[in-house]
């Protein structure tokens, strides 16, 4: 497993270290579902691991071994599953009843078959009240959590955009003195997040997979994808209560499947975590 060592300095009251992982993506099912299922995960397992699936596992469990040997809380910002499976759920509930995680849900969190269908709140009640079973201590729609006096704040935007209630609560966590970290799935858009994620790519086809992405930048792209990224006006009063509130002082996400580190607009530290998948997660000590 490759560790990345990071620093936030955001006001803690001491020095803590977390783990950050995002993107584990496994990927088991068996006959309890059916077998278009069971293909499902074969295929999807062997694409995320180049034949070798025996590693999805294999890095999930290094990584709750490293946090219980450490004494860390992971923060893990989705993707933990790849699609909704009685295998999945029963593994996932094995690992996460053993350990200290707070946790954001993912987009896969909630995907039936990956891709089948337009996925949006009512896609997710399909599935919600099994999924959160399977995540015990976490409330992956909204969560909070104080940590070295610092309040962690988990929001499920995995589709891009931001519910009403989630917003209300979001502005009450942030209405006192203590420094916030929001933790969520998709990344927020700030132009050099924007920049960091699409060097090199051709923004005629490639996607910016960030929440809040303005819509002249999406309608560069030939992409069908970018069609459940275009923000609404709620996302986009979202993202600028974010820049302008003194006491957020950091994003964690995961989702784009790669390590980078930006800044939102208003200079706050974005840092992505790389897919889980290939065995990488980072160290955050935050001071």
């Amino acid at each position: 497993m490759r560790i990345r060592t990071i620093e936030l300095n955001i006001g803690a009251e001491k020095p803590f270290t977390v783990l950050h992982a995002s993107d584990n993506h496994l990927c088991f099912a068996d006959l309890r579902d059916n077998e278009r299922k069971v293909n499902l995960g074969i295929s999807r397992a062997n694409s995320f691991t180049g034949g070798n699936p025996e590693r999805l596992p294999g890095y999930a469990e290094e990584l709750f071994a490293l946090a219980k040997e450490k004494g860390e809380t992971v923060i893990y910002t989705g993707d933990f599953i790849d699609f909704v499976s009685v295998a999945n759920l029963e593994y996932a509930k094995k690992l996460f009843a053993g350990a200290d995680v707070f946790m954001a849900a993912g987009n896969h969190e909630y995907s039936l078959y990956v891709g089948e269908a337009w996925e949006d709140e009512d896609y997710k009640k399909q599935s919600f009240n099994d999924v959160l079973a399977a995540f015990p201590g976490n409330n992956i729609w909204y969560d909070e959590r104080v940590i070295g006096g610092v309040k962690f704040v988990a929001i499920d935007n995995n589709y891009y955009y931001i519910m009403p209630e989630q917003f209300e609560r979001f502005r009450v966590a942030c209405s006192d003195d203590m420094p916030v970290v929001l933790c969520v799935h998709t990344p927020l858009y700030s132009e050099n997040t924007y920049e960091t994620l699409m060097a090199g790519k051709d923004a005629t086809k490639a996607l910016p997979f960030l929440m809040g992405t303005p819509a002249h930048l999406l309608d560069k792209t030939s992409n069908a994808g970018a069609k459940r990224q275009y923000p609404d006006a709620l996302t986009l009063e979202f993202l600028d209560f974010c820049n302008h509130t003194p006491n957020l002082r950091a994003v964690i996400a995961g989702h784009v499947h790669r390590y980078a580190e930006a800044v939102l607009d208003s200079g706050i530290p974005q840092v992505m975590a790389a897919g889980g998948y290939r065995g990488e997660i980072n160290e955050i000590t935050i001071r």
